[in-house]
C-alpha cells in the first residue's frame, strides 16, 4: 500500500472511529434523554457503514457477511436520525411508537438478509442500497420539515440560535451531505461517502465550538461593566 493510499485509509477510518467513541459518550451520558439514545444509535449504524466500505475499498476479498452487515445498519440511518430531531421536540409520543417503527424495520431488514444472504444474492443486495438511498433520503424530507421553523429561524435571523439549535442543524446538515457523497459515489468513488463523514465530523465540531465560544465571548462583554463595588462584593 503506497503512502497515499495509507493517508486516504487513515482519514477515512478515522472519521467512523471517532464516530464510535461519540456513540459510546452519547450513550452514557448523564442524565439520560431518548434524544442521545437515539443519536449514538445514528452515529454508530454511519460508524459500522463506512468501517466497511474503508475495508472493502482496500480489501475486495471481504467476505460477504461483513458487507451484508455493513448495508443493513446503513438501512437504519435514516430512520434514527429522524427519531432523533423528533425526540429534540418531544414529539415521539404523538407519532408511531418508536419501539414498533424501529422493529418493523429490524424485522423487514433481517428477513431480507435471511432469505437473500449477500453470498448467494449479491444482485438482491445491489437493489436494497438503491432502496436504502431513497429511504434515507425520505427519512432526511421528513426529518426537514419537523426542522421548518428553524430553517425560517436561519433565514430570516429573528431569533437567536440556541446551542440545541446549532447541534440539530449541524446533524440534519451532516446527513444531508454524506448521502450526496454515497448517492453520487458512482460518479466520483467509492471512498468518499467514507471521506465525507470524516470531513462532517470534524466540521460539526467545530461549528459547535466556535458557537460556544462566541456565546462566551458576548457574555463577557455584556456583563463587563456590571461589576458590584468591593464593599457590596465582601
Amino acid at each position: 500500500m503506497s503512502i497515499s493510499q495509507q493517508l486516504l485509509f487513515f482519514f477515512s477510518a478515522l472519521g467512523a472511529f471517532n464516530g464510535v467513541l461519540l456513540a459510546l459518550y452519547f450513550f452514557f451520558l448523564k442524565p439520560k434523554a431518548l434524544s442521545n439514545y437515539f443519536l449514538a444509535a445514528m452515529l454508530l449504524m454511519l460508524s459500522v457503514r463506512i468501517f466497511k466500505s474503508v475495508i472493502f475499498y482496500f480489501d475486495d476479498e471481504l467476505a460477504k457477511i461483513y458487507l451484508q452487515l455493513g448495508l443493513s445498519a446503513f438501512f437504519f440511518v435514516g430512520p434514527f436520525l429522524y427519531l432523533f430531531i423528533r425526540s429534540k421536540f418531544s414529539l415521539t409520543k404523538s407519532w408511531l411508537s418508536w419501539q414498533i417503527h424501529l422493529a418493523i424495520l429490524f424485522i423487514f431488514i433481517t428477513s431480507i438478509g435471511i432469505i437473500f444472504p449477500y453470498q448467494s444474492n449479491p444482485e438482491v443486495w445491489y437493489l436494497i442500497l438503491k432502496v436504502i438511498s431513497y429511504q434515507w433520503l425520505f427519512y432526511i424530507l421528513l426529518s426537514a420539515y419537523t426542522l421548518r421553523h428553524e430553517f425560517l429561524r436561519l433565514v430570516y435571523k429573528k431569533e437567536k440560535f440556541h446551542e440545541d439549535d446549532i447541534w440539530l442543524l449541524s446533524v440534519f446538515f451532516g446527513n444531508v451531505i454524506i448521502w450526496l457523497a454515497h448517492f453520487t459515489a458512482a460518479y466520483t468513488s467509492y471512498i468518499v461517502g467514507a471521506l465525507s463523514f470524516s470531513f462532517v465530523f470534524y466540521l460539526s465540531f467545530l461549528v459547535v465550538v466556535f458557537h460556544r465560544r462566541k456565546m462566551g465571548a458576548l457574555k463577557m462583554v455584556k456583563y463587563a461593566d456590571k461589576k458590584i463595588i468591593i464593599s457590596e462584593a465582601e
